[in-house]
C-alpha cells in the first residue's frame, strides 16, 4: 500500500511535468510560423479557434454536466458582432472582437434564463430550439444580417499577414485558456463539478443550482464568442451557418474525442479535427463523416476520450 508521502511528492512533480509541457507547447507555438509556409499557418490559426471553442463547451458539459446542442449560436454571434460593427458602424475587426464576447453573454443570458429551468435532454433540446430560433432569425433578416449571403470582414493590412494574425490568436487563445483553466480551479469551477456529480446533493448543501448553471452558460458562450470574433477575420465573413445545428456538433465531438474529464482533452480533440478534416477534404465528399467514424470508435474503445484513456492507463501502470 503506498503512502501518504509519496502521494505528497508526486503532486508536485506531475504539477512540474504540466508546467514543463505547457512551456514547450508555447514555444513550439511561438516559433512555428517560422517553419511553416502561409496556408499552414492559417490551417493552425484554425486549430487554435476550434481549440477555444471545444474548451468553451467543455465548461458545460465536463465542468457542469450540462448537455448543451445549440454553442454554436454564440459562436456565430461572436462573428456577426464582429462582421456587423465593421458594416454598419465601420468597427475595425480587431476592435470589434472586444463585442463579441459580450454580445454572446448577452444572448446567452436570454436564452440560459429560460433553459436551465429545465434539466438533462430537456435542456439540450431547448438549447436547440432557441439556437435554430436565433439561426433562423440571422438568415432572415437580409437588411442586418445580409441574411443567407452573410456580411463580408474587411480586414486592414497587418491582418491579412499570415504571420500577423497567427500571433495575434495564439495571443488570444492562449489567454483564454488560461481563464478557462483559472475558472476551472475557482469556487466556482468546485461548485460546478458537484453540481455535474449529484446536482440534488449540491442543492441540499446549499448551492443555489440555478444561479450557478446560468452563470456558467454565460462563462461559456461569452469564450465561444471570442472564437466566433477571431472566426470571421479568418474566413473574412460572417455567415449564418455558424450558428446552425450542425455547427454545433463539432465542440461536442471534439471534447468527446479527446476526453470531457481531461482539461486539454478538448484541444486535443480539435486537433483531430481540424487535422482530420484537412487531410481528407481533397480525398472525401464529406469529411465530417470520416471524423464522425472516429469519434464512433474512440466512443466505443476509449470511452474517457484519448487523454483520458491514457491518462487511466497511466495511473494503473503507476499503481502496479
Amino acid at each position: 500500500m503506498r503512502t501518504a508521502l509519496p502521494a505528497a511528492i508526486d503532486r508536485p512533480e506531475r504539477m512540474s511535468r504540466s508546467t514543463i509541457g505547457w512551456c514547450v507547447a508555447a514555444l513550439v507555438f511561438a516559433l512555428l510560423p517560422l517553419a511553416i509556409g502561409e496556408s499552414y499557418a492559417f490551417l493552425t490559426v484554425d486549430f487554435f479557434i476550434m481549440s477555444l471553442f471545444a474548451m468553451s463547451y467543455n465548461l458545460l458539459l465536463g465542468q457542469a454536466g450540462m448537455l448543451s446542442f445549440g454553442h454554436a449560436t454564440y459562436y456565430g454571434l461572436g462573428a456577426y458582432a464582429v462582421a456587423i460593427l465593421q458594416n454598419k458602424y465601420g468597427v475595425p475587426p480587431w476592435l470589434g472582437l472586444v463585442a463579441a464576447p459580450i454580445v454572446a453573454a448577452l444572448g446567452a443570458f436570454a436564452i440560459g434564463w429560460l433553459s436551465v429551468r429545465v434539466t438533462g435532454m430537456y435542456f439540450a433540446m431547448l438549447t436547440l430550439a432557441f439556437g435554430q430560433l436565433v439561426f433562423t432569425l440571422v438568415l432572415g433578416w437580409y437588411t442586418f444580417t445580409g441574411g443567407d449571403d452573410g456580411l463580408p470582414v474587411a480586414l486592414p493590412d497587418w491582418m491579412l499577414s499570415a504571420r500577423n494574425y497567427y500571433y495575434f490568436s495564439l495571443v488570444i487563445v492562449a489567454l483564454c485558456i488560461w481563464l478557462i483553466y483559472r475558472v476551472t480551479k475557482s469556487p466556482f469551477g468546485v461548485a460546478l463539478g458537484a453540481i455535474r456529480d449529484n446536482r440534488q446533493r449540491a442543492a441540499y448543501i446549499g448551492l443555489s443550482v440555478r444561479r450557478l448553471e446560468l452563470q456558467a452558460f454565460v462563462v461559456a458562450a461569452a469564450f465561444a464568442g471570442v472564437a466566433g470574433g477571431l472566426r470571421a477575420p479568418l474566413q473574412q465573413m460572417a455567415f449564418p451557418g455558424l450558428l446552425n445545428w450542425s455547427q454545433s456538433a463539432d465542440p461536442v465531438l471534439m471534447a468527446l474525442a479527446g476526453g470531457i474529464n481531461s482539461f486539454v482533452g478538448p484541444i486535443v480533440g480539435a486537433a483531430l479535427f481540424v487535422f482530420t478534416n484537412f487531410a481528407v477534404t481533397s480525398r472525401f465528399e464529406y469529411p465530417l463523416l470520416v471524423f464522425g467514424t472516429l469519434v464512433l470508435l474512440i466512443v466505443l474503445f476509449l470511452p474517457d476520450g484519448i487523454v483520458g484513456t491514457l491518462r487511466r492507463r497511466r495511473n494503473v501502470g503507476a499503481q502496479k
